[in-house]
């Protein structure tokens, strides 16, 4: 990463621009329609002052992503398309950019540890107490929470198997499920239809199975030595956090149904989050602590702004070259073996390091005019996000274990075939059993 102070005024002016947009998200999501044009800009304004931020590799991503999109409107454009989408180009993803910003906001009141920890527990106790922690604090606070329990259990710098897969899965599956992760976000936008309560009955099931695979893997393989393992002090207290957040997207869900969830996430969590600090610091503190964390700390998401604006010019190329010159590769109907067998392929790509959201928007574009069942298109991109990247071995989730806690690509890959493969076979016969 290039050396940028995070204080500079142009990173502040970026994260005031990031705080915009997502006002103006939630509001152009809400009906008015002047407000897309605000978000959009504000992102792309917001990107370009970030630019500096980024690594080499993003820049190289970004500029591949940003190729793909302008050569499929310029062979749509070949094929009698006469339109420049500019602000598709600019919004396409930025509900999802702005809720990632937007529940970053929720680690300003969430705290996971215990202020004065008791003696540590170990054994079975302690796994489950780990394990659901990191699941259930990820499922708000996403990658922060994995990277706190990491970092306290981290022994001369690195994790052991058992630690090490445990609170990689235990965050990963909460993608499943998650209203705050940008996996639910990507999987809703681009399986058009899709409702996040219908997915509930359908992904619960798979992360209970993820959740139980890895304790019976540690359990009964020879050196997993769950008896001996050391948990982290979880302030399950700090849980009212989560719970509130899920209640209240439930509650405005079913008042506000014609609103996408994405929209109802990014106004509750900033909406929450402000009015907790106003209770427990009183009003002006609360809007000075909102007003530092957005200059200064938003600015940090410049690698998922990245990857999220650059992939929405991408998709939005690729939606109109495929509207004019359609790609069914043979596919007549998306049926639920069709459904696995995407799923596979998606998988091996997830192993062979494309990252999800890429996957993703180029499945969706070459799938969505077989007219699928929403919610089974919506399923397997889950599923590819969550195990992929768990099972990919230069996932961002698993390239975070490689560079932070001395686990390599190798080890990546080994300790999680055989929870990969199980996941994808208790899926496929999910799938083929519901649909």
């Amino acid at each position: 990463m290039n050396q940028v102070s995070r204080n500079s005024p142009q990173q502040q002016v970026a994260g005031v621009l990031i705080l915009v947009m997502i006002f103006s998200s939630v509001l152009g999501a809400s009906g008015l329609q002047d407000f897309l044009w605000i978000s959009g800009i504000s992102a792309l304004v917001a990107f370009i002052l970030l630019w500096p931020r980024m690594s080499r590799i993003q820049h190289i991503q970004c500029g591949i992503f940003f190729s793909v999109g302008f050569i499929g409107l310029g062979l749509a454009w070949i094929n009698g398309y006469r339109e420049i989408p500019v602000q598709k180009f600019i919004t396409q993803n930025h509900l999802l950019i702005s809720l990632l910003s937007a529940v970053s906001f929720l680690r300003l009141i969430t705290d996971t540890r215990l202020e004065t920890p008791e003696v540590i527990q170990t054994g079975t106790k302690a796994f489950w107490q780990t394990i659901g922690g990191v699941h259930l604090f990820a499922s708000v606070i996403n990658i922060s929470a994995f990277i706190i329990f990491g970092d306290a259990l981290k022994k001369n710098g690195r994790l052991d198997r058992t630690t090490a897969t445990s609170i990689q899965r235990g965050f990963a599956l909460a993608a499943l499920w998650s209203p705050f992760f940008a996996a639910m976000g990507t999987c809703l936008l681009y399986a058009p239809g899709s409702k996040w309560t219908h997915l509930l009955p359908l992904s619960i099931p798979i992360t209970v199975l993820g959740l139980t695979i890895t304790w019976a893997e540690h359990r009964f393989r020879k050196s997993g030595n769950l008896d001996l393992f050391k948990g982290y002090p979880v302030n399950f207290r700090a849980l009212w956090v989560p719970s509130l957040m899920v209640v209240c997207v439930l509650i405005a869900h079913n008042i506000l149904p014609h609103l996408s969830v994405l929209v109802l996430v990014s106004a509750l969590s900033v909406g929450i989050t402000t009015v907790v600090l106003i209770t427990q610091r009183h009003l002006l503190p609360a809007l000075k602590t909102i007003q530092e964390f957005s200059q200064n700390r938003l600015p940090d998401i410049y690698g998922e702004l990245a990857l999220f604006f650059s992939t929405g010019v991408m998709a939005t190329g690729i939606t109109v070259f495929i509207g004019q010159a359609p790609l069914t590769f043979g596919i007549e109907a998306f049926t639920p073996a069709i459904a696995v067998i995407v799923m596979g392929v998606l998988l091996l790509l997830a192993f062979v390091g494309v990252h999800a959201i890429v996957s993703i928007v180029a499945a969706s574009a070459i799938l969505l005019p077989l007219d699928p069942d929403p919610l089974m298109l919506a399923l397997i991109f889950l599923i590819t996000w969550s195990v992929g990247s768990t099972g990919g071995p230069i996932s961002g989730l698993n390239l975070a274990m490689q560079g932070r806690y001395g686990i390599t690509a190798f080890q990546c890959f080994a300790w999680n075939i055989s929870y990969t493969l199980i996941i994808f076979i208790g899926s496929s016969i999910l799938i083929l059993t519901i649909f």
